[in-house]
């Protein structure tokens, strides 16, 4: 699944068909982290991913090569705190109370919700909005997916075979989310800094949902997943780890993307906006 990112990652990788200058035949998703800064193109005609750009910064790298007038924009911020609420417990302005309830004390900021009809639920979430502010500079037009939302659909689309569980891991944060055949068991985010931190919390999520892990499928990714912790994962877990996104992916035909895995997060945006 590769080598070590490079931490912060750099990278720029385009098809041959990629024209920044077509208007309104590109969809742009953008990563926005305080040490890095990402952002991708998919043909909105075709669902082909057509660039992926990623720097160290404060800001969207290589300016010049983004679309100049994409055809719809997503992005997705931060820090984030979120959480999962049924929709028939969630009351009009009882959002916060709901993100409190899990996390306890919550940063200010504008609180979002991003409907996920296929669960009957709601993704209520905070993140940071310097970064939003500064691309809705740019894009005023630009929609905010949350991080937890973007991967619970992904591991619901990919469990109809059975038990699976999707680890994102960025700077010291490991999303969990475990799916079976279409259900969603868990979803969580954890502190975490060490491989042996990403061991445990994985293994702690299959046991709340009572699964071994000889009967589990990780897919694991993320842009700051190292060798360490897929080795330790692969030790424990019979299936497993394999990327949350293969470089074979028919959306990525004809780019050389080695590690889409890394990117996971970024590139299943087009996916949930669509």
């Amino acid at each position: 699944m590769g080598l070590r990112p490079a931490e912060p990652m750099n990278t720029a990788t385009f098809h041959p068909a990629y024209d920044p200058a077509r208007e309104h035949a590109w969809h742009l998703s953008c990563w926005l982290a305080p040490d890095l800064h990402a952002w991708c193109v998919h043909d909105r005609s075709t669902g082909k991913l057509r660039a992926l750009v990623a720097a160290s910064g404060s800001d969207l790298p290589q300016p010049e090569r983004l679309p100049a007038k994409p055809g719809s924009v997503s992005f997705t911020a931060l820090p984030e705190v979120s959480t999962l609420v049924p929709r028939v417990a969630l009351e009009a302005g009882t959002g916060m109370q709901h993100l409190k309830l899990v996390h306890g004390t919550v940063p200010t900021g504008l609180l979002r919700d991003e409907p996920i009809d296929t669960l009957g639920a709601h993704c209520i979430y905070l993140h940071g909005e310097p970064a939003e502010l500064a691309l809705l500079g740019r894009y005023p037009g630009g929609r905010s997916l949350p991080l937890l939302g973007t991967l619970v659909g992904h591991a619901l689309g990919r469990s109809t075979n059975g038990p699976l569980a999707v680890l994102h891991r960025s700077h010291q944060r490991l999303d969990l989310v475990v799916a079976d055949r279409g259900r969603l068991l868990l979803s969580n985010a954890f502190h975490a800094t060490t491989a042996e931190d990403v061991l445990y919390f994985t293994l702690l999520a299959a046991e709340q949902c009572r699964l071994a892990p000889d009967t589990i499928t990780v897919r694991a990714g993320g842009t700051h997943l190292t060798p360490t912790e897929e080795h330790l994962l692969g030790r424990y877990f019979v299936h497993g780890p394999v990327p949350s996104t293969a470089a074979s992916d028919p959306a990525l035909e004809g780019m050389e993307l080695t590690d889409a895995h890394h990117w996971t997060a970024l590139i299943e945006q087009f996916a949930c906006a669509s």
